[in-house]
């Protein structure tokens, strides 16, 4: 059959099939009758008086679905987190334990007042422990690391772990702060030390300063740095900076400067910060001391 012939053919449709009448129920016709039940359709009154109307079991059972598929997704999305992963699969949580284990032990043994003895545990280990961070980023991490990797891979591992240190740091000298003038407040400022209330004081502010104003500017610029660098070929040496062609660029100076003063002044802070850790723990040990 050619096109034109195609043009006067008319599709015949196949009628739909016919669907089968209903026929009612015989024993629902009879019980209609015996109760002298009327029904119609077409009645939105007699609907809604016939209409089923849930009862207290039936709501309870709707929120208790609701609340299960809640607890559901929202257990989901715990064990999606980094934090359940590092609970359940490292042995981190282990090692926090059985501090608090001794912790709990030293603190339920006979001595002065548990109260006075927890905010005295809190502000050592506060300061043992900010101080431990600085000693292992400052003098082993950081060295070792960038005498033994590519320039850039340092830089990548510093990007991730500087926001979270001078956060970490920060909460730290916190802690401590709060916690000795807790103690002193509950000895009745016995052998206050307002030096080192001074001290830990300054440790706040100044690391609390350089994670909020310092640390994302100089990330930012390093970011730039990075880019321009790779775009260039460089980058891969391992303990040295070599510009090469980027000796040349007006830009990329503009850039290097903005990154190293931001990051000479982070340094500064940490040097104070340090110093101001280990005058601290000097101070705690001429108060061991004197007892």
């Amino acid at each position: 059959m050619c096109n034109m012939c195609t043009r006067d053919v008319v599709e015949i449709q196949a009628p739909a099939p016919a669907q089968p009448v209903k026929k009612p129920s015989a024993v629902i016709e009879r019980m209609k009758r015996k109760h002298n039940i009327v029904t119609d359709p077409s009645s939105e009154e007699i609907q809604k008086q016939v209409e089923y109307q849930p009862d207290l079991l039936t709501v309870s059972t709707q929120y208790s679905k609701v609340a299960f598929n809640f607890f559901r997704d929202s257990l989901v999305r715990l064990q999606e987190t980094k934090a359940y992963v590092i609970a359940t699969r490292t042995s981190q949580p282990y090692h926090v334990a059985l501090a608090v284990l001794i912790l709990f032990a030293w603190l339920s043994s006979p001595g002065s007042g548990s109260n006075v003895r927890g905010w005295m545990a809190l502000y050592v280990g506060a300061v043992a422990t900010h101080l431990g961070a600085q000693i292992w980023m400052t003098l082993v991490s950081g060295i070792v690391l960038y005498f033994n990797l590519p320039r850039h891979e340092f830089g990548r591992v510093q990007t991730v772990l500087f926001p979270v240190y001078y956060a970490f740091n920060a909460i730290m000298s916190l802690l401590a702060l709060i916690a000795y003038y807790r103690t002193q407040c509950l000895t009745q400022f016995q052998n206050t030390s307002w030096v080192q209330l001074a001290l830990l004081l300054a440790v706040f502010s100044i690391e609390s300063y350089v994670r909020l104003r310092l640390v994302c500017p100089m990330l930012r610029a390093k970011h730039v740095k990075t880019q321009m660098e790779e775009a260039a070929g460089s980058g891969t040496e391992v303990g040295r900076l070599v510009l090469g062609e980027l000796a040349h660029c007006p830009r990329y100076l503009r850039v290097l400067k903005t990154f190293r003063t931001y990051h000479s002044s982070i340094a500064m802070g940490t040097m104070i910060t340090l110093g101001c850790s280990v005058y601290s723990t000097i101070i705690i040990v001429d108060s061991m001391m004197c007892r």
